[in-house]
C-alpha cells in the first residue's frame, strides 16, 4: 500500500493558520497593553517632573511651580524617568526615542489665572475660615465705598463753603465801601453846612472814590456767585453718580445737606438783585457828585476873586453856597438791607489751617513718635508685573473672563492670603523693602510712597465714616451748628450757618481721622463703625489741634488693625493687578536668596507629547532580518500627556 502526506501537509497548514491567530491576537492585546503601559509610564514621568517643584516657594508662600531654564531641560527629564520604565518592561518593550513640550503654562500666564487658582484653591482647602458670610462680605464692601463717596463729596461741598465764605467777604467789602460812602456823605454835608469848601471837596471827592469801587465789587461778587452756582451743580451731579453706592439713611443726609447749599444760593439771589442794583445808582450817584464838586470850585473861585464895588458891597458867600447845598442834596445815599457773615475769623483760620496741613502731607503727623519711613527700593528690571501690560489690565475687575474670582468671599481669601504671607508698616519682620501689602495695593518702586498712598487712602475712608457718624449724631451737629454761628456771627446770612456747619463737620471728621491712622499706625485698632464711646476728639480738642498742629497720641484696642484696613482695601482691588504684584513680591524675596530667580520661567502645567520604539514579540519575523538584513517587527508609538498644579 502505497502511503499518502495530503492529509499531514493540510493539518500543518491548519495548525499554522491556527498558531498564527492565536499570535496575532496575543501580539494585538500585548501592543494594547504597551500603550496603556506607555501611558502610565508617561503620566508617572511627568508626575517626577511635576514633583520638581520650587521647594523654597512652597514653603514660603504656598505656591507650586517647576522652575526651568529651557524646555529642553524639562524634556530631558522627563525621558530620563520614562527611560527607567522601559528598562523594567519584559512584555512591553519599548525605547524611548523623544519627547517634545507641546504645551507650557507658567504662572504669569493668562492674566495671573493659575497663580490666583493656587491661592484660592489653598486658602478653600486649607486651614482658613472666614468670619462673615456673602452677604456680610457685601454689606462691608458697600461700607467702605459709601466713606468713601461721602469723603470726596464733602471734599467738594467743602471747597463750596470757603467760595460762599469768600462771597460773603466781597459782600463785606461792598457794605464797607457803602458805609464810608455815608461817613464821606455826611462830612460833605457838614463841611457845605459851614461853607467849607476846601473841606467839601476832600470828603466829595473819597466820596467819589467810594462810588468808583461799587461797581467793581458788584462784578466780582457776580462771578463769585455764578462760579458758586455752577460748582454746586457740578458737585450735584457727582453726587448723582455716587449715591449708588450709599445706603438710605446716608442718602438722606446727604440730600439734606445738599438742600442747605441751595438755600443759600436761592436766598442768596435776592441779595444779589439788590446788590446789582447799587451798579446803576453808583454811576448816577458819582455823576451829581462830580458836578457837585466842579459846582463848589467855581463858587470857591468866586469868592477868592470877588472884589467889592463899593463900599457897602457885600459878599452872600451864604446864597452861593445855598445853590450848592440844593443840587448836593438831591444826593441818594446808597444802602443795602443785607447782612453778611463772618465774625470768628480765629476758628476760622484754625479749621482751614487743618485743612491745609492734611492737604501738605500728612505722613509727618500721624507717623509715632521714633518711627523712621523704610526708604526700601526695588528694581522695576523682570517684575512680573511688566508682563501684565495693558492688554493684561483690561476687564480687571471682579467676575471677569479668565479670573476665578467670581464673588466676593474669593477676593476676601485673596485678601487674607495677602494679609498673612506679606509684609506691612506695622509687621513685626523687618525687611529691606518693608511695605509689601501697601506695594500691592499702591504699586510704586519706592518703601515711603506706598506707605504715604496708604495712609492717605486710609485717611480718606476714615474721614468719610467719621463724618458719617457725625451726620447721624444729633448731639455733635449740635456742637457743629453752635460754632458754626459763632463764625458766621449772630447778625449773619442765616443759610450761611448751614453750610458753615457742614464745613466743621467735616474737618471734624478729618481731624478725627487723623487720631485714628495715628492709633492703626502705632499698632492699635479702630472700629469700622464709631459710636460715642469711641470717639477721641471733641471740638476744642479739634482746635487744639489745628493751633499746635500736633495730632494727640490716643489708645485703642477695639476694632480692627492696620493690617486689617489693608485686606479691606485689597477686597476693593483690582484682582489681576494685585496678583501680579504679588508675584513682585515673591520673585523680589526668593530672588535675594536665589539671584536669578524669575516666576515667568516658573511652569504650573506641561503638556508633552512622546513616542517610543516597540518591537513584537510573538510576531517576530526572523527570516525578513536574514533576507533584508534590517530588524524586523520594529514599530513606533506614542502619547500624550499633561499635568498641573
Amino acid at each position: 500500500m502505497k502511503l499518502r502526506g495530503q492529509i499531514t501537509i493540510f493539518l500543518s497548514l491548519i495548525l499554522l493558520s491556527v498558531f498564527g491567530l492565536i499570535c496575532s491576537l496575543l501580539e494585538s492585546a500585548r501592543i494594547a497593553g504597551a500603550r496603556y503601559y506607555l501611558q502610565t509610564a508617561a503620566n508617572s514621568a511627568l508626575d517626577s517632573v511635576m514633583s520638581q517643584y520650587h521647594r523654597p516657594m512652597w514653603d514660603q508662600y504656598r505656591i507650586l511651580g517647576v522652575e526651568y531654564i529651557e524646555k529642553e531641560a524639562i524634556e530631558k527629564e522627563f525621558i530620563r524617568y520614562l527611560r527607567e520604565y522601559s528598562e523594567t518592561a519584559d512584555w512591553y518593550t519599548m525605547k524611548p526615542d523623544f519627547a517634545e513640550i507641546e504645551e507650557l503654562i507658567h504662572l504669569t500666564d493668562n492674566s495671573g489665572k493659575y497663580m490666583e487658582q493656587q491661592i484660592l484653591d489653598f486658602m478653600k482647602y486649607g486651614v482658613w475660615t472666614l468670619e462673615m458670610d456673602e452677604r456680610a462680605a457685601l454689606d462691608l464692601e458697600k461700607t467702605m465705598k459709601e466713606a468713601e463717596g461721602v469723603n470726596q463729596i464733602s471734599k467738594k461741598l467743602e471747597a463750596q463753603t470757603k467760595e460762599a465764605w469768600k462771597l460773603e467777604q466781597t459782600l463785606e467789602k461792598i457794605k464797607s465801601c457803602l458805609s464810608r460812602q455815608e461817613s464821606s456823605y455826611r462830612e460833605a454835608v457838614q463841611a457845605l453846612g459851614y461853607g467849607d469848601g476846601a473841606g467839601f471837596l476832600e470828603a466829595a471827592g473819597d466820596l467819589k472814590d467810594n462810588l468808583k469801587q461799587i461797581p467793581g465789587l458788584v462784578k466780582v461778587y457776580g462771578r463769585q456767585a455764578d462760579n458758586l452756582a455752577k460748582k454746586l451743580d457740578e458737585v450735584k451731579a457727582e453726587y448723582e453718580e455716587k449715591r449708588r453706592d450709599m445706603g438710605a439713611a446716608v442718602e438722606g443726609i446727604m440730600e439734606n445737606e445738599f438742600l442747605r447749599y441751595e438755600s443759600y444760593t436761592s436766598q442768596n439771589g435776592k441779595r444779589r438783585q439788590e446788590v446789582e442794583c447799587l451798579t446803576e445808582l453808583a454811576e448816577q450817584q458819582e455823576q451829581l457828585v462830580l458836578q457837585t464838586m466842579e459846582e463848589a470850585e467855581e463858587v470857591m473861585e468866586f469868592i477868592e476873586n470877588w472884589e467889592p464895588e463899593g463900599e457897602w458891597d457885600i459878599l452872600d458867600e451864604e446864597g452861593l453856597w445855598a445853590g450848592v447845598r440844593a443840587h448836593f442834596s438831591g444826593y441818594q445815599l446808597l444802602q443795602v438791607s443785607y447782612t453778611a457773615g463772618g465774625e470768628d475769623k480765629e476758628s476760622e483760620g484754625i479749621l482751614n489751617q487743618i485743612r491745609r496741613a492734611a492737604e501738605s502731607g500728612i505722613l509727618q503727623l500721624v507717623l509715632p513718635e521714633g518711627e523712621k519711613v523704610s526708604e526700601g527700593v526695588i528694581s522695576r528690571g523682570n517684575l512680573p508685573s511688566n508682563l501684565m501690560g495693558e492688554a493684561g489690565k483690561q476687564g480687571d475687575s471682579r467676575g471677569d473672563g479668565p479670573h476665578g474670582v467670581t464673588n466676593l468671599i474669593d477676593q476676601f481669601l485673596l485678601a487674607e492670603y495677602g494679609g498673612h504671607f506679606f509684609t506691612d508698616f506695622c509687621s513685626e519682620e523687618k525687611k529691606e523693602f518693608q511695605y509689601e501689602l501697601e506695594y500691592i495695593l499702591y504699586g510704586s518702586p519706592i518703601d515711603g510712597a506706598n506707605l504715604s498712598a496708604s495712609v492717605n487712602r486710609l485717611l480718606a475712608v476714615r474721614e468719610g465714616l467719621n463724618l458719617i457718624a457725625i451726620l447721624k449724631d444729633s448731639q455733635k451737629r449740635q456742637e457743629a451748628e453752635a460754632l458754626a454761628a459763632a463764625i458766621v456771627g449772630v447778625s449773619g446770612f442765616a443759610p450761611l450757618v448751614g453750610i458753615t456747619a457742614f464745613f466743621i463737620m467735616g474737618i471734624w471728621a478729618l481731624g478725627e481721622a487723623l487720631v485714628d491712622v495715628k492709633i492703626l499706625l502705632s499698632g492699635g485698632k479702630v472700629p469700622v463703625w464709631k459710636d460715642r464711646n469711641s470717639w477721641n476728639l471733641d471740638l476744642s480738642g479739634l482746635l487744639e489741634l489745628g493751633r499746635k498742629g500736633l495730632v494727640p497720641q490716643k489708645e485703642s484696642s477695639n476694632g480692627m488693625d492696620y493690617t486689617g484696613y489693608l485686606k479691606l482695601f485689597l477686597i476693593l482691588a483690582p484682582v489681576k493687578t494685585a496678583i501680579y504684584r504679588m508675584m513682585d513680591m515673591i520673585q523680589g524675596n526668593l530672588s535675594g536668596k536665589e539671584p536669578g530667580f524669575l516666576i515667568e520661567k516658573c511652569a504650573c502645567q506641561v503638556k508633552i507629547k512622546t513616542e517610543v520604539q516597540g518591537k513584537h514579540v510573538f510576531l517576530s519575523l526572523g527570516l525578513l532580518k536574514s533576507l533584508t538584513g534590517k530588524e524586523a517587527g520594529i514599530y513606533r508609538y506614542g502619547t500624550i500627556v499633561k499635568n498641573g498644579y
